[in-house]
């Protein structure tokens, strides 16, 4: 069933009809986003969080496991400007199936990595599956734009963002109670190629219902300032290096870009780390790390759910992101001194408030960006405020790794901590601007306008 919503605008003047139409499926739309994401992030953390185990098996370093991780920042520093343009191409069908093909991909080659020298191996599977973050992460808010109504745009970008942190979570959790820290490295071998195995099968069935059921943008908009954009887009259609230099100009995007940044770097450097910051202060953690991270993000996806939720309803932007900030500097700090103090329990707690807080922000900084950039493509304005963050991500876990080792991880808690103070400086200088909020409004007043002259 769909549900049709009809009104009038000027149109410019001409006085025709906007025609706006809610369909039901937009919800398999998302769904199927929220696999084929979810299997690609759940490697993310596959490596680093048992770091100690890979280190051992494979007998490479511990940045060389970190860079496993590093991969999913750096491919995309280097591969979202052209796969940016790609994207706005070949249209968001083509975008799901490329992404949930590279997923498959990628699962697939490092099933035959299943070896003490077969680093390079499970490394170029890594690589194919960081490619995907390329034609990933500028999706939640496209997909939320193209397929929902005002009214649930917020909450969709949220349920987007949730597949990729409920990959990263559930990487977090089972990968080490499926891996396990043997004596012998066959037996370990073993572990890694049921997992391999289990995540290659599921990507595939993924990538075949993608193929079949997942739809472009559909013929009618679902929203008026979808509608606005559309002929917005038609009337100016200035390609793709305009609107980058527009955005290149938008002071507060610019700024928003390096907030946000500093805030989902941190959170990146928590994750590929967590298993060594973890270990220091707790023998024997690996399992408890990954369920440090399970929480960490599970919070996160809580959290997002109802920030955007809280969004939907108050449009209250910066005030929203300035006290969600604020929170999460304050859960960095607890998490340091309950990692200083090692009572279990006590880390527990500080790493909920930090997840909460932490990882929730991610979808609180995309709708930031489309309010600041409306009515740019979703794509592109996501594409480069997402290398801001990927280019943090790889500085902090460069960083921080060297001073775990020199210094131990108080030295990278105080670190993660400055870094998160610069944000909120940043989040608090910028405007309470609200571009696409405002198109709505204008959209209301002319329609009850007309609606009043054609009554009198």
């Amino acid at each position: 069933m769909e549900e049709k919503i009809s009104s009038q605008d000027d149109n410019k003047g001409n006085g025709d009809e906007i025609n706006i139409k809610e369909y039901k499926k937009r919800w398999i739309m998302l769904g199927l986003f929220t696999i084929y994401t979810g299997l690609s992030t759940f490697q993310w953390v596959e490596y680093s969080i048992i770091s100690n185990i890979i280190s051992r098996y494979y007998n490479v370093s511990s940045l060389a496991v970190d860079m496993t991780s590093m991969t999913y920042m750096f491919y995309y520093v280097i591969l979202v400007v052209p796969g940016s343009y790609m994207a706005e191409r070949i249209g968001l069908r083509w975008t799901a199936i490329l992404g949930s093909f590279l997923v498959c991909i990628g699962s697939w080659i490092k099933i035959f990595s299943v070896s003490p020298n077969g680093f390079i191996t499970t490394f170029i599977g890594q690589s194919f599956l960081a490619v995907t973050q390329v034609v990933i992460l500028t999706v939640p808010g496209r997909l939320a734009a193209l397929w929902f109504p005002s009214r649930q745009i917020s909450t969709a970008t949220s349920l987007g963002i949730f597949g990729n942190q409920l990959g990263v979570a559930l990487g977090f959790w089972l990968t080490p109670i499926l891996v396990k820290n043997h004596e012998k490295l066959e037996d370990i071998g073993a572990d890694l190629l049921k997992l391999f195995w289990t995540i290659a099968a599921l990507s595939t069935a993924s990538f075949i219902l993608v193929v079949i059921f997942f739809q472009d943008e559909p013929k009618l908009p679902p929203s008026e300032t979808r509608k606005l954009q559309k002929i917005n887009n038609l009337e100016n259609k200035s390609g793709f290096i305009k609107p980058i230099k527009r955005l290149m100009t938008n002071k507060s995007y610019l700024i928003l870009c390096n907030s946000y940044g500093l805030g989902v770097g941190v959170l990146n450097a928590v994750g590929t780390l967590l298993n060594q910051m973890f270990l220091i202060h707790f023998k024997n953690g690996e399992e408890d790390a990954g369920r440090l991270g399970l929480l960490i993000i599970v919070m996160g996806m809580f959290g997002s759910v109802i920030f955007g939720f809280i969004l939907d309803k108050t449009h209250k932007f910066k005030e929203t992101t300035v006290t969600v900030y604020f929170l999460t500097l304050l859960g960095q700090i607890l998490f340091a001194v309950a990692m200083w103090i090692e009572i279990k329990s006590t880390v527990y707690l500080a790493a909920t408030f930090l997840g909460f807080f932490l990882s929730g922000y991610l979808a609180l900084g995309y709708e930031m960006c489309a309010e600041y950039t409306y009515p740019e493509s979703e794509s592109i304005a996501t594409g480069i405020l997402n290398i801001a963050n990927n280019i943090y991500g790889i500085i902090l876990v460069i960083i921080s790794g060297k001073l775990m080792e020199t210094n131990g991880d108080l030295a990278v808690h105080i670190c993660l901590c400055v870094s998160l103070l610069f944000g909120f400086i940043m989040t608090i200088l910028t405007k309470d601007e609200q571009k696409r909020q405002d198109a709505q409004k204008k959209v209301y007043i002319n329609v009850s306008s007309t609606d009043r002259d054609i009554s009198l």
